[in-house]
């Protein structure tokens, strides 16, 4: 592929597809641009012409059917592959074809607090890449700055190891959130410790939800790398086969990263509310003393107050404030006896 063939397919299209870029490329030359449909028939049929040469197609933005079903076609990919494309709420898989692989990967980063899950659809071949995500946006740009570098391995290498890094960078993704998620459990430990609210207990909760979502997809995706570590159809190679062992032994380590904190999170929920207990323990007993005061003085004031017509106290100077003392030696009486006893 040279230069002035490479210039001659660059010229931009009359419409734009905002949704669709492709990267040709091989070791000494590089292509980046957003193409429509139409354009597509021509790149497969330079693709095909062009030993050495590779093509990364990437779809996103709530792509539409239409989009899926062309490309499909045009790259000979089974209409199941097209539904499983669709279908948005698919779990982390592998499925080996003829001539490609098909993959289903999700990705994971927080937006403002929230965990944000999009699903990846991965078609890869001996010479190219399809790649169908959810939204606008990835973590894929590492992936492209390494592309543009001529002495790259990206560069070097086929589309398999172009697969192998797009999985990297969506397993780096997986640690970015769970070192967010570190973080939250460190400050949630500290206000746990100093606080008895519930708010408390449903960030926990929350949180745990979220370990929850990534250990539900990291755990089949070990299972896709593993299987991708050792694929015999030819579509990976020795080489991509090594770096998908690695990205298999990372996924080990997040699944075992989730279930610590699992754990973390389950002893902050049993701190939290052992607090919870506690602190209602402590008001109780406080109610509890005073109830306990007030029996006598209720009983006091409950003769008193009784109407009977011979009560000698009543037609006494002094009966009032001696009752008034007597009421007060009992309560204060009490109020140190609880006090020995180190009730409150």
């Amino acid at each position: 592929m040279d230069e002035t063939r490479m210039e001659e397919f660059s010229a931009p299209p009359l419409n734009w597809a905002d949704n669709m870029s492709i990267a040709f490329y091989d070791e000494q030359n590089l292509l980046e641009k957003k193409v429509t449909l139409e354009e597509l028939p021509a790149l497969k049929a330079r693709l095909d012409k062009e030993p050495g040469s590779h093509l990364w197609l990437n779809l996103d933005d709530d792509f539409e059917d239409q989009a899926v079903e062309v490309i499909c076609q045009l790259f000979g990919v089974h209409p199941l592959v097209q539904e499983d494309i669709v279908v948005k709420n698919q779990r982390p898989k592998v499925e080996d074809y003829e001539h490609y692989i098909f993959t289903v990967a999700k990705m994971l980063y927080y937006r403002e607090q929230e965990l944000i899950q999009e699903q990846v659809s991965f078609i890869v071949g001996k010479n190219f890449l399809i790649t169908f995500g959810e939204q606008r946006g990835d973590v894929f740009d590492p992936v492209r700055a390494r592309l543009r570098k001529t002495i790259s391995l990206a560069r070097r290498e086929g589309s398999d190891y172009l697969f192998y890094s797009l999985m990297d960078s969506i397993v780096e993704g997986y640690f970015r959130v769970l070192e967010q998620m570190g973080e939250r459990i460190d400050l949630l430990e500290d206000r746990v410790m100093k606080s008895t609210s519930n708010e408390e207990h449903k960030e926990i909760r929350n949180t745990k939800k979220d370990l929850l979502y990534i250990h539900k997809h990291s755990w089949p995706l070990r299972e896709v790398t593993a299987w991708l570590s050792k694929e015999e159809g030819g579509i990976i190679g020795s080489t991509a086969q090594l770096y998908f062992r690695d990205i298999n032994s990372q996924l080990v380590q997040v699944i075992d990263t989730t279930e610590t904190y699992r754990e973390v999170l389950s002893g902050l929920i049993d701190i939290n509310l052992s607090n919870i207990s506690y602190r209602l323990n402590e008001v109780m007993k406080v109610l509890t003393i005073i109830s306990t005061i007030f029996i006598p003085l209720t009983f006091i004031a409950g003769v008193y107050g009784m109407n009977f017509k011979y009560m000698p106290e009543l037609y006494k100077e002094w009966g009032y404030p001696v009752v008034w003392v007597i009421m007060l030696a009992i309560a204060a009486g009490m109020v140190y006896f609880f006090k020995k006893k180190k009730w409150f």
